[in-house]
């Protein structure tokens, strides 16, 4: 029977990462140290007590930044065994599904360490004297500051732990390059990690123990605040009581993390800026979790300050986007005459699948430098509208005339797509994303008034006068109804949608026009309309009043400017108008001696009408096939007035419709029969509601009667008792008229 020799086993401490690890019961193996323990000289075959192989345990453990000074003054005593139960306040268990994915990987260092230390002692041949064990920390301390400067070398507080460097690093440390990778796995959803069976007790070995270091080989970038101290331990461990050795040893490391932030810069570009971009204080936001278009939303709006900048913290793993909310630097109303925010949401910052503010935090973290973002806001581009033909304060015209109208739009900054930059991708440069497929105007001439394609005149040039071509930065559709349309996105269009746009040039109607041109999803507008970004384009072209416009009725006309810039399809409205005038007249006699008293209403009476302003005789209309209108026609004397002669009707009326506000002179030129011609020509004045007004009061335009020839013998004195017989008459009637107003 083989004699058992029955000693105290020494047991000894290790301090490992900032957590005191008790070792097991150190068995000296050679003679030499057993004959000075024992004073014994003979060798003994002892029975294997310590086991061949255990289990190790790893549980993760975490502590806010904040908590640092006191997690360092309550540390936990690791003796091997489980602490899950006594963490002191503020350390918890490590996360995984907030703080992402970490692996370890175990390492048998035994061989290395033997190699290293070849004094036979290794890590566990030592005796009791004091200046052994301090060579006993010394040593565990050297490793692991051996493998925490590889750490350190892939680690810097901007970027925090490089994964790529760290396993480089790794691969060349002196005590891991030569090492047994005994597994990596990675930590479960409790933050825990086991290796099976691992080595420990084996009489093959100088000190038959087993070295190993415990090394966090994948860490979540962002979430750390230093690197993780590599834990260097001995395989297997006594129990506390001393009795027996731990089946499985747990051991707790700890790390300092933080939840992450995110800094958003908000700018913007106005029209008619340059590229003179923005701050833009006062922006707010949204932060969302998930996809964009469908998350759900995190904490409150946030608004950004002086600087334009805004954060969103304690961010853990997920999927965010921000979105931009109205405020009162920016809205999502188009058109700035109805709202006092001068920018337009951007579209890539909205709440829909064209976000462009999305991040993720993945299992793996993120360098936290890749949590910033810039997006620019635009002004909405503007639309002016103005006649600039039309005749006074009221802009009138004639019927038949071409209402020139000047029109002028802006082209918006963003024309070729929207600013945006996330991260540090593409180094710091800001990326386009989103031209604009829809961009066109639209003219819609209202109630007497027309648009005809001959007598367009349609002209559109760039600020420093360069004329657009048509076909090349612009086509014209002109609809069934009376409207045209100006498209811009027709370069870089895909072979289906130009086959569209080519049958809006064959006389569709306003509203197939308008929806085909919104539903365009590729194309953009031309390298000179581009260049125009934030600047205007110049409109000039001509509408016809239509010959029976309505004299003192508005006649209007409509453009429209119309966009889709990646967030839905947008029309902003601006409009002018002209009027015509028009008189009536009522043509009488004066009169019993030009006293009104017996006045008649005259037929028959002819008159002509000179514009005062232009010096020209009204000569009628004539039939313009242009214009497709009866248009107004003048000539330089009254004399060659043919057609525009006025004639008063069976009740004495004559009138002139479509005219322009101003002052006019009315001639005679043929008397009724029997009365004198106007011995002065009648000046009056046409404007608003003289057309009304006159219409129940007209203007009265008196003949006299013809003087008539003397007579001779019994004809002179028929017409002197005749006289006499009229006055007596009157006389009588008005002496009858006075006692009836006396009685």
């Amino acid at each position: 029977m083989n004699k058992v020799i029955k000693f105290k086993h020494l047991r000894k401490t290790l301090a490992v990462g900032g957590v005191t690890l008790s070792l097991c019961g150190v068995a000296l193996t050679n003679a030499s140290a057993a004959n000075v323990l024992f004073n014994h000289s003979a060798i003994v075959k002892a029975d294997q007590v310590a086991p061949s192989t255990t289990n190790i345990e790893i549980h993760k453990t975490m502590y806010d930044k904040n908590d640092t000074s006191y997690i360092q003054n309550n540390k936990i005593r690791n003796d091997g065994t489980k602490k899950d139960t006594e963490f002191p306040a503020h350390l918890s268990h490590y996360d995984p599904n907030t703080m992402g994915k970490i692996e370890f990987t175990l390492y048998d260092i035994t061989d290395v360490v033997n190699s290293k230390f070849n004094d036979g002692k290794g890590l566990t041949g030592f005796a009791t004297d004091p200046s052994d064990a301090n060579a006993q920390k010394y040593r565990v301390s050297q490793i692991t500051k051996s493998i925490q400067a590889s750490f350190d070398k892939a680690w810097d507080d901007v970027h925090t732990m490089d994964s790529g460097k760290l396993t480089s690093e790794l691969s060349q440390n002196e005590y891991l390059k030569g090492a047994q990778k005994v597994a990596t796995k990675a930590i479960d959803k409790d933050g825990n990690v086991r290796f099976e069976n691992v080595k420990a007790y084996d009489p093959s070995k100088p000190q038959k123990y087993h070295y190993y270091a415990a090394i966090e080989t994948k860490t979540p970038q962002g979430f750390y605040m230093n690197p993780s101290e590599p834990l260097v331990f001995v395989n297997p461990y006594t129990n506390p009581n001393g009795d027996g050795f731990l089946d499985t040893t747990y051991l707790y490391p700890k790390n300092k993390v933080q939840k992450l932030k995110f800094k958003l810069n908000k700018k913007a570009l106005y029209n008619g800026d340059n590229a003179n971009v923005k701050e833009l204080a006062g922006a707010k936001f949204q932060l969302y979790r998930g996809n964009p278009g469908s998350g759900t939303k995190v904490g409150g709006v946030l608004t950004a300050d002086s600087k334009g900048e805004l954060t969103a913290d304690n961010l853990i793993m997920g999927d965010y986007y921000f979105v931009e909310v109205a405020s009162d630097v920016a809205g999502d109303q188009p058109d700035p005459d109805t709202t006092t925010a001068k920018a337009f949401i951007s579209p890539v910052a909205r709440n829909n699948a064209q976000n462009k503010l999305y991040f993720t935090i993945d299992e793996n973290g993120i360098d936290p430098t890749k949590l910033v973002a810039t997006v620019i806001d635009y002004g909405t581009p503007d639309l002016t509208k103005k006649l600039t033909n039309g005749v006074g304060d009221s802009q009138s015209l004639h019927r038949g005339d071409l209402a020139h109208f000047k029109s002028s739009i802006e082209v918006p900054q963003n024309i070729m797509g929207s600013g945006w930059q996330i991260g540090t991708q593409n180094g710091n440069t800001e990326q386009r994303d989103l031209a604009y497929h829809v961009f066109y105007t639209r003219d819609v001439p209202q109630e007497h008034l027309k648009d005809v394609e001959a007598v367009r005149h349609l002209v559109i040039k760039t600020a420093n006068g360069t004329t657009l071509k048509e076909g090349t930065d612009y086509e014209v559709y002109t609809s069934s109804d009376g409207q045209f349309f100006v498209n811009y996105a027709i370069n870089g269009i895909s072979q289906e949608e130009r086959a569209t746009l080519n049958t809006l040039k064959s006389g569709k109607s306003s509203s197939e026009i308008l929806s085909k041109m919104k539903d365009i999803k590729t194309g953009h507008v031309s390298d000179t309309v581009a260049k125009e970004a934030g600047k205007k384009l110049f409109y000039d072209y001509d509408q016809v009043v239509k010959d029976d416009a309505k004299t003192d009725t508005d006649i209007v006309n409509k453009i429209y400017l119309g966009w889709n810039d990646g967030s839905g399809n947008y029309e902003i409205e601006r409009k002018d108008k002209t009027i015509t005038f028009g008189i009536n007249f009522v043509k009488e006699s004066s009169g019993f001696m030009g006293t009104g008293i017996g006045a008649q209403r005259l037929a028959g009476a002819q008159f002509v009408v000179q514009d005062l302003k232009t010096g020209k005789w009204y000569n009628g209309t004539k039939y313009d096939s242009e214009r497709k209108a009866q248009v107004a026609q003048w000539v330089d004397s009254y004399k060659d007035v043919k057609e525009g002669i006025l004639e008063s009707d069976k009740d004495g009326k004559f009138s002139l419709h479509g005219f322009t506000e101003g002052d006019y002179k009315l001639r005679e030129v043929k008397a009724p029969r029997g009365y004198q011609l106007m011995e002065e020509t009648m000046n009056f004045h046409m404007s608003k509601d003289t057309d009304t007004q006159t219409l129940t009061n007209p203007i009265i335009v008196k003949n006299n009667e013809k003087t008539t020839m003397p007579f001779t013998g019994s004809q002179a004195l028929l017409l002197t008792a005749g006289a006499g017989a009229i006055t007596v008459t009157v006389l009588g009637y008005a002496g009858y008229k006075m006692k009836k107003r006396q009685a």
